[in-house]
Protein backbone atom coordinates (compact mmCIF):
# COMPACT_ATOMS: atom_id res chain seq x y z
CA UNK A 1 0.00 0.00 0.00
CA UNK A 2 2.71 2.39 1.20
CA UNK A 3 4.69 1.76 -2.52
CA UNK A 4 1.42 2.73 -4.51
CA UNK A 5 0.41 5.87 -2.18
CA UNK A 6 4.55 6.79 -2.64
CA UNK A 7 4.26 6.07 -6.32
CA UNK A 8 1.40 8.74 -6.50
CA UNK A 9 -1.78 6.23 -7.41
CA UNK A 10 -4.87 7.15 -6.12
CA UNK A 11 -6.48 4.43 -3.55
CA UNK A 12 -9.96 3.52 -2.67
CA UNK A 13 -11.27 0.35 -0.44
CA UNK A 14 -13.92 -1.84 -1.55
CA UNK A 15 -16.93 -0.61 0.04
CA UNK A 16 -17.59 -2.74 2.77
CA UNK A 17 -19.57 -2.64 6.75
CA UNK A 18 -16.46 -0.91 8.39
CA UNK A 19 -15.40 2.53 7.91
CA UNK A 20 -12.09 2.08 10.69
CA UNK A 21 -11.04 -0.84 8.71
CA UNK A 22 -11.36 0.87 4.99
CA UNK A 23 -9.77 3.82 6.48
CA UNK A 24 -6.63 1.93 7.98
CA UNK A 25 -6.34 -0.27 4.81
CA UNK A 26 -5.83 3.02 2.54
CA UNK A 27 -4.03 5.27 5.22
CA UNK A 28 -0.74 3.81 4.44
CA UNK A 29 -0.01 3.16 8.11
CA UNK A 30 0.96 -0.27 9.88
CA UNK A 31 -1.83 -2.23 9.88
CA UNK A 32 -0.33 -5.19 11.38
CA UNK A 33 -1.95 -4.20 15.02
CA UNK A 34 -4.10 -1.05 15.64
CA UNK A 35 -6.41 -0.09 18.45
CA UNK A 36 -9.76 1.18 17.48
CA UNK A 37 -11.48 3.83 19.69
CA UNK A 38 -14.72 4.98 18.47
CA UNK A 39 -15.39 8.43 18.95
CA UNK A 40 -13.61 10.79 20.39
CA UNK A 41 -14.84 12.10 23.82
CA UNK A 42 -16.81 15.39 23.09
CA UNK A 43 -15.25 17.62 26.40
CA UNK A 44 -11.89 18.80 26.05
CA UNK A 45 -10.65 17.45 29.54
CA UNK A 46 -12.00 13.90 28.86
CA UNK A 47 -10.46 13.93 24.98
CA UNK A 48 -7.29 15.07 26.30
CA UNK A 49 -7.35 12.21 29.30
CA UNK A 50 -8.52 9.27 26.72
CA UNK A 51 -5.72 10.54 24.31
CA UNK A 52 -2.72 10.34 26.93
CA UNK A 53 -4.09 7.01 27.89
CA UNK A 54 -2.90 5.66 24.78
CA UNK A 55 0.27 8.37 23.94
CA UNK A 56 2.99 5.44 24.42
CA UNK A 57 0.88 2.64 22.34
CA UNK A 58 2.70 1.17 19.35
CA UNK A 59 -0.31 0.41 17.57
CA UNK A 60 -1.84 2.47 14.88
CA UNK A 61 -4.60 4.37 16.63
CA UNK A 62 -8.48 4.52 15.10
CA UNK A 63 -11.04 7.21 16.13
CA UNK A 64 -14.26 8.62 14.78
CA UNK A 65 -14.78 11.89 14.83
CA UNK A 66 -17.35 14.52 13.47
CA UNK A 67 -16.85 17.78 11.00
CA UNK A 68 -18.08 20.08 13.67
CA UNK A 69 -15.43 18.40 16.34
CA UNK A 70 -12.72 17.96 14.01
CA UNK A 71 -10.40 20.83 14.52
CA UNK A 72 -10.06 20.79 17.96
CA UNK A 73 -9.88 16.73 17.67
CA UNK A 74 -6.50 17.64 15.40
CA UNK A 75 -4.76 20.03 18.15
CA UNK A 76 -5.57 17.69 20.88
CA UNK A 77 -3.94 14.71 18.97
CA UNK A 78 -0.95 16.92 18.44
CA UNK A 79 -0.52 18.24 21.27
CA UNK A 80 -0.69 14.94 23.79
CA UNK A 81 0.60 12.91 20.84
CA UNK A 82 3.32 14.67 18.69
CA UNK A 83 2.89 15.70 15.41
CA UNK A 84 2.95 11.69 13.87
CA UNK A 85 2.01 11.03 10.60
CA UNK A 86 -2.30 10.01 10.20
CA UNK A 87 -4.72 9.60 7.82
CA UNK A 88 -8.19 11.71 7.71
CA UNK A 89 -10.95 9.52 5.65
CA UNK A 90 -14.40 11.49 5.10
CA UNK A 91 -16.93 10.00 2.64
CA UNK A 92 -15.50 6.65 2.17
CA UNK A 93 -16.88 4.99 -0.47
CA UNK A 94 -19.08 8.18 -1.53
CA UNK A 95 -18.63 10.34 -4.85
CA UNK A 96 -16.88 12.80 -2.79
CA UNK A 97 -14.30 10.16 -0.70
CA UNK A 98 -11.36 11.63 0.25
CA UNK A 99 -8.09 10.61 1.94
CA UNK A 100 -6.03 13.27 3.41
CA UNK A 101 -2.66 11.95 4.21
CA UNK A 102 0.35 13.97 6.36
CA UNK A 103 1.34 15.07 9.92
CA UNK A 104 -1.23 15.92 12.38
CA UNK A 105 -0.26 19.34 11.75
CA UNK A 106 -0.52 19.11 7.89
CA UNK A 107 -3.92 17.66 8.45
CA UNK A 108 -4.98 20.53 10.68
CA UNK A 109 -3.61 23.24 8.04
CA UNK A 110 -5.82 21.48 5.40
CA UNK A 111 -8.96 21.21 7.32
CA UNK A 112 -8.66 25.13 8.87
CA UNK A 113 -8.42 25.84 5.17
CA UNK A 114 -10.92 24.21 3.80
CA UNK A 115 -13.82 23.62 6.45
CA UNK A 116 -14.34 19.54 7.15
CA UNK A 117 -17.63 18.27 5.78
CA UNK A 118 -18.94 14.71 6.61
CA UNK A 119 -17.93 11.76 9.64
CA UNK A 120 -14.13 11.29 9.44
CA UNK A 121 -12.23 8.58 10.35
CA UNK A 122 -8.88 9.45 11.80
CA UNK A 123 -5.83 7.45 11.73
CA UNK A 124 -3.16 8.06 13.62
CA UNK A 125 0.50 6.24 13.62
CA UNK A 126 1.48 4.76 16.75
CA UNK A 127 4.29 6.03 19.35
CA UNK A 128 7.86 4.92 17.99
CA UNK A 129 10.58 3.92 20.72
CA UNK A 130 11.27 6.37 22.99
CA UNK A 131 14.74 8.02 23.03
CA UNK A 132 16.86 8.59 26.24
CA UNK A 133 15.30 10.36 29.18
CA UNK A 134 15.45 13.90 29.41
CA UNK A 135 17.48 15.61 32.01
CA UNK A 136 15.92 18.17 34.56
CA UNK A 137 17.48 21.01 32.86
CA UNK A 138 15.73 19.98 29.57
CA UNK A 139 12.09 19.91 31.08
CA UNK A 140 12.26 22.99 32.91
CA UNK A 141 13.48 24.97 29.81
CA UNK A 142 10.72 23.13 27.98
CA UNK A 143 8.08 24.06 30.29
CA UNK A 144 9.58 27.66 30.51
CA UNK A 145 8.75 28.11 26.81
CA UNK A 146 5.63 26.09 26.61
CA UNK A 147 4.38 28.39 29.41
CA UNK A 148 5.46 31.34 28.03
CA UNK A 149 3.77 30.24 24.52
CA UNK A 150 0.45 29.55 26.43
CA UNK A 151 0.15 26.17 26.35
CA UNK A 152 -2.20 24.36 29.21
CA UNK A 153 -0.39 22.62 31.80
CA UNK A 154 -2.07 19.73 31.51
CA UNK A 155 -1.61 19.09 28.14
CA UNK A 156 1.85 20.66 28.62
CA UNK A 157 2.36 17.79 31.28
CA UNK A 158 0.71 14.73 28.97
CA UNK A 159 2.84 16.07 25.83
CA UNK A 160 6.41 16.32 27.86
CA UNK A 161 5.46 12.71 29.69
CA UNK A 162 5.70 11.44 26.08
CA UNK A 163 8.62 13.30 24.92
CA UNK A 164 10.69 13.42 27.79
CA UNK A 165 9.84 9.62 29.39
CA UNK A 166 9.84 11.71 32.93
CA UNK A 167 6.25 10.54 34.07
CA UNK A 168 3.15 13.06 33.88
CA UNK A 169 2.68 14.12 37.74
CA UNK A 170 6.33 14.95 38.13
CA UNK A 171 6.07 16.91 35.26
CA UNK A 172 2.79 18.21 36.47
CA UNK A 173 4.14 19.31 39.97
CA UNK A 174 7.00 21.19 38.10
CA UNK A 175 4.90 22.93 36.12
CA UNK A 176 2.77 23.98 39.29
CA UNK A 177 6.05 24.86 40.86
CA UNK A 178 7.23 27.39 37.60
CA UNK A 179 3.75 28.75 37.99
CA UNK A 180 3.79 29.63 41.55
CA UNK A 181 7.14 31.00 41.20
CA UNK A 182 5.51 33.67 38.47
CA UNK A 183 3.43 34.72 40.88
Amino acid sequence: MRAVLEAGFPVSPVPGPSAPLAALVASGLPTDSFLYLGYLPRKKTDRQRLLASVAKQPYTLVFLETPHRLLEALADLEAILGDRQMCAGREMTKVYEEFTRGSISQVGKYYTAQAPRGEFTLVVAGSLPQADHWNQEQIEMEINAALRSGESSAGLAARLAIESGWPRRKIYALILQRLQKTD
